[in-house]
């Protein structure tokens, strides 16, 4: 375990996809699973576990306001307290995007709560603390 943050291990990898349906085909394909699923069209959003609860959330985000598809959005690392990690980030000099949030999903596969935050990195490059409740 990370002893600033917390963190248990990564969540998931968010990734933007101009073939939605196809992408999660593939994924299922290479044996991951799905975890939870919302949104309705271009701003579907699915999340599949890969191995030992890390998975990849797949953005069907073809509206272009978003990074190109193949672009990795952030990094989610999974953490047990997320006011926490989000606070010892803004300690060590990450920039605040969204604090700490609960948010219930009414998901493909039944509700879901999680309880998330985001930062900035020095490079502009995007962090999550995550945890599902």
């Amino acid at each position: 375990m990370n002893s600033v943050l917390g963190a248990t291990g990564v969540a998931h990898i968010a990734l933007v996809c101009d073939h939605f349906d196809d992408t999660i085909a593939f994924y299922e394909r290479l044996g991951a699973v799905r975890q939870a699923g919302w949104g309705e069209g271009d701003r579907r959003i699915q999340l599949m576990e890969l191995a030992g609860g890390t998975c990849v959330e797949l953005f069907a985000w073809g509206d272009g306001t978003t990074p190109p598809s193949g672009r990795w959005v952030h990094v989610a690392l999974a953490v047990e307290d997320v006011e926490a990690a989000y606070q010892a980030a803004l300690a060590a000099g990450a920039k605040p995007k969204n604090p700490p949030r609960v948010v219930e999903i009414d998901s493909t596969i039944g509700k879901r709560v999680i309880h998330c935050a985001f930062v900035f990195g020095p490079e502009g490059e995007e962090l999550e603390f995550f945890r599902f409740q």
